[in-house]
């Protein structure tokens, strides 16, 4: 079957090349796992992931595993948004799709072929609104069945299979035969969630933020002066014609283990009236993506107060750390105290108590010693207004090695 789609990139070129034209190359904060952050420039990343900064005139090659992140994830720009098994998104046009791959077009990437069992759906042109574009993904993500199914503008829900799109014309056979609808009309396509392979993730790799908002994560990454090559774990190898276009970095699979990644001993949310709240991975409390700072993070934790989560330690760990803040989806409301308490085998300690934070503040370091721990919990308490809008998020919520 064959998908055509007319390209959008026309429609915010000149919003790219503005960007273009704007300073990607300045300094961005580098978070290495020992150490201060600070600021550097990523100059060179080569194929055993030794990753060039420049901070200066002082040059440095940290290995992928000694660093947490450097630079920051952009929010993604309006378009059709290829989500890919894992939790991978593209800004592409869909070009065509045949019965193994889909070719899209990345005005940064130039034609992807992506295989289709990485393929979870497609998403055309996302709400403005961030936090409604990462419910439309999470409803897309969370398809079940087996068959694809469309939903158009108008909210209906289409289930069959995909025969073809041609021009700008779409079929779907059904059990109740063959339909066909204008392109513009679909809101999403979900592909039959049961032939979706999630890529094995484990040893090295990194996902690599884009300045259009893709985040696609590597498996081999080959950074240069001009340009860069990335062995994506989906499958196929792009390239990326500017350097400059690579605005972040998380390595994942080094000494940094993400708390989101691993299973909780136990977790309690006491209600301050009735309403009780789950905790998130790699969400904040409402299920949309964690942004505090008017930054985007891609791991941590969302919780609400009053609220602990334990996590049993196996000895290997040396140093607790992370960012915490209330999520911007807050604004300015919300306010809690965030506390870390250790166990030695004997008894509970608290090691780390924060100041009020509140709805607006600047994301706070934390940073605890592990030595003799054999649990640990995150603690999130009411403080202002009992328990108004008290998103509070873990950023970067992670174990040092």
């Amino acid at each position: 079957m064959t998908i055509r789609r007319p390209p959008t990139h026309s429609l915010f070129i000149i919003g790219l090349m503005l960007l273009a034209a704007s300073p990607l190359s300045a300094d961005d904060t580098a978070v290495p796992v020992d150490g201060e952050p600070f600021a550097a420039k990523l100059l060179a990343v080569d194929a055993d992931w030794n990753i060039t900064l420049a901070s200066g005139e002082k040059r440095q090659t940290l290995a992928a595993a000694d660093l947490v992140q450097w630079g920051s994830f952009r929010e993604t720009r309006r378009g059709s948004i290829i989500l890919l098994a894992g939790s991978d998104l593209l800004l592409a046009d869909v070009l065509e799709l045949d019965g193994e791959h889909l070719l899209v077009d990345s005005l940064l990437l130039g034609e992807v072929k992506l295989p289709l069992e990485r393929l979870v759906g497609i998403v055309f042109n996302p709400a403005i609104d961030h936090r409604r574009a990462d419910k439309t993904f999470a409803q897309v993500r969370s398809g079940k069945g087996a068959s694809d199914v469309v939903v158009l503008n108008n909210g209906d829900r289409l289930s069959g299979t995909l025969s073809e799109i041609v021009g700008e014309r779409v079929r779907l056979q059904t059990a109740r035969g063959k339909l066909a609808f204008e392109l513009d009309k679909i809101r999403t396509i979900t592909f039959n969630p049961a032939l979706v392979e999630i890529p094995k993730s484990t040893g090295k790799r990194a996902v690599v933020g884009l300045s259009d908002g893709s985040h696609l994560t590597a498996a081999s990454l080959v950074l240069g002066q001009r340009d860069a090559k990335i062995k994506l774990l989906a499958g196929p190898t792009v390239e990326a014609e500017d350097a400059k276009d690579i605005v972040a970095l998380q390595p994942l699979g080094g000494r940094a283990v993400y708390l989101s990644d691993l299973k909780p001993a136990s977790y309690k949310h006491i209600a301050y009236l009735k309403l009780t709240w789950p905790y998130a991975t790699d969400r904040n409390v409402t299920g949309s993506r964690l942004r505090a700072g008017k930054q985007l993070y891609l791991k941590g934790l969302g919780m609400h107060s009053a609220a602990q989560l334990t996590y049993r330690l196996n000895g290997t760990y040396r140093r607790f750390a992370a960012e915490v803040a209330i999520d911007d989806a807050a604004g300015e409301r919300g306010s809690v105290n965030f506390r870390v308490y250790i166990h030695d085998g004997k008894s509970w300690t608290q090691k780390y108590a924060s100041k009020i934070v509140r709805g607006g503040d600047t994301p706070l370091s934390v940073s605890v010693d592990l030595t003799g721990a054999k649990a640990i919990t995150l603690l999130v308490d009411h403080a202002d207004r009992g328990d108004e809008l008290d998103h509070a998020d873990w950023l970067n919520a992670r174990l040092m090695k």
